[in-house]
């Protein structure tokens, strides 16, 4: 069976292809902005010639001339129609922002060949909806999670995910074939990603497919960020990533994402469905977060937590500590948004100390000035946040001998840029996260003590999951109400209760959230 295309891309092409005042480069311009489309002629040209190493639309399409791009979309049998605009959407969010990211960070792929692999995880979720129509009724849903979370529910309720669909559909080209496998080695069907071993040779094809891999990853998350805002999570790993991947700047972060929704407007007013544009990209711009709060039922948690905030209220520097996933950066946002705080009007950037090595931590937080050794001027996070907050987020990630440089940086309230002699003075507030308690840790020569001298943090202790179980209900209702997750029945809630109170959350809040969301879509195919 024809793999499913979009009923406005199709009808938009035939009318281009059929006029002959209309350029055949314009059919290759926009035949990308189906994803369907676009994967069955990549398979089709490397099937039918033998080539196997046909990258792009236009390197096929000139291979078959105008009529047999016209006989190829001609025989498409499988329509989208209106009901799957968000799906759309969804993709050509992914494969500009993939195209935007190539083109800044200048990797050695085309700008198809971004593109494509930008729009793949939605080609997988089009090879699902094959063989399961019903899958249908849980692709909204889907979008909101990251791939690992969406492989694992696909696995608990087909049996397969769209990862192994893809990986079973396409043969070559094998630039392709490798960040599928990649795909399919990194997001394990259990919900969890296993960490790349970023070791390839620059000059070797194993790090062209990795650069690709990673466009994919940070494509998925600005989709999400973009078109679900109060996915708070999706907006902080779009920026992470493109941060720690791409060396992309925070202060870079917002032009990129509006240059690609200028493109996803253009691609709209092409195929005459602007109104999208307002249905989707508007609304979510007009969106206002309501802000963060952390709140508890645990007595002991909440005495912490109101100690806290009296010491955020005093511009104090505040270290969140406790296992992955209980709720630092929730704490961490919810400071800084809390009226009281005498910043809160002030940047707030978050660092993520885990992703870089000693020359890109100094380049983060300090910048560069540019014509440097060939580094591009930036801004770093103590420019860019001056009388605001960073957020140090794993600082116990940092290597010891960062850390004392850190220290004699921040004791001295100015940074050098990269290629400045003159340093520049800040004026910072720092909330530290770290999965342990770093002033426990500098006593035992584990942590610099002078970096915690300088900085001379106020902690609080965030226990997991097992350790607070009166509060896993209490958000596992604010993750359903967030999320508008089906799952209001009496009889299930009961059955929810006892599992809160027997499972083990190694992975506390991913764990919840992970069961949550596959419990939603379990029940979303029955109705």
């Amino acid at each position: 069976m024809n793999l499913p295309v979009f009923e406005h891309t199709v009808s938009a092409l035939r009318a281009i292809i059929q006029n002959e005042n209309e350029p055949l480069q314009k059919v290759s311009d926009l035949l990308k902005y189906d994803p369907g489309l676009y994967f069955a002629l990549i398979k089709h040209i490397n099937l039918t010639t033998k080539r196997g190493d046909v990258t792009s639309i236009s390197q096929a399409i000139s291979l078959i001339g105008s009529e047999g791009t016209e006989n190829f979309i001609i025989r498409r049998d499988h329509y989208l129609d209106n009901d799957f605009l968000i799906f759309w959407c969804y993709a050509v969010i992914a494969g500009e922002t993939a195209v935007r990211i190539s083109e800044r960070a200048d990797i050695e792929v085309t700008n198809e060949e971004a593109f494509f692999v930008g729009i793949l995880p939605s080609v997988g979720m089009l090879l699902m909806l094959i063989t399961n129509p019903n899958y249908k009724k849980i692709m909204e849903l889907l979008f909101k999670i990251p791939v690992e979370q969406r492989v694992y529910i696909e696995e608990g309720l087909y049996k397969t995910n769209h990862i192994e669909q893809l990986n079973n559909s396409l043969s070559s080209p094998k630039i392709y074939r490798d960040v599928i496998d990649l795909m399919f080695n990194v997001f394990t069907k259990d919900g969890h990603r296993k960490k790349i071993a970023d070791f390839t040779s620059k000059m070797s094809v194993a790090h062209k497919s990795l650069q690709m891999f990673k466009l994919i990853d940070t494509a998925e998350a600005a989709a999400r960020a973009l078109l679900f805002p109060a996915v708070v999570e999706a907006q902080e790993h779009f920026r992470e990533m493109a941060k720690s991947y791409f060396r992309i700047p925070e202060n870079e972060v917002e032009e990129l994402l509006a240059d690609v929704l200028e493109r996803f407007e253009a691609a709209c007013k092409e195929f005459k469905v602007e109104g999208l544009r307002d249905r989707c990209i508007l609304s979510a711009e007009s969106y206002v977060s309501p802000g963060l709060t952390f709140l508890t039922q645990s007595k002991v948690l909440k005495k912490s937590v109101e100690d806290i905030y009296a010491a955020n209220k005093e511009d104090k520097n505040i270290l969140i500590y406790g296992e992955s996933s209980v709720g630092k950066r929730l704490l961490a946002i919810a400071l800084h948004h809390r009226p009281d705080n005498p910043r809160r009007n002030e940047p707030f950037i978050s660092v993520h100390c885990a992703w870089f090595d000693g020359d890109t931590f100094e380049m983060e937080m300090c910048g560069t000035k540019g014509c440097f050794l060939g580094m591009e001027k930036h801004k770093g996070a103590l420019e860019i946040a001056d009388r605001g907050t960073v957020l140090l987020k794993d600082i116990d990630l940092i290597p010891m001998i960062q850390q004392d440089l850190l220290a004699d940086m921040l004791g001295k309230d100015k940074s050098h840029k990269i290629g400045e002699t003159q340093p520049a003075a800040f004026n910072i507030k720092f909330i530290l996260t770290s999965r342990k308690n770093i002033i426990t840790e500098a006593k035992e020569g584990k942590f610099s003590e002078k970096l915690l001298s300088v900085i001379n943090p106020i902690g609080i202790y965030i226990p997991s999951f097992r350790e607070r179980r009166e509060d896993i209900e209490f958000i596992a209702d604010a993750i359903i109400k967030k999320y508008g997750l089906k799952l209001a029945d009496p009889a299930l809630k009961l059955g929810l209760r006892e599992y809160y109170e027997t499972q083990a959350f190694p992975d506390n809040l991913r764990d919840l959230k992970r069961f949550l969301f596959f419990l939603a879509a379990k029940h979303s195919l029955k109705s």
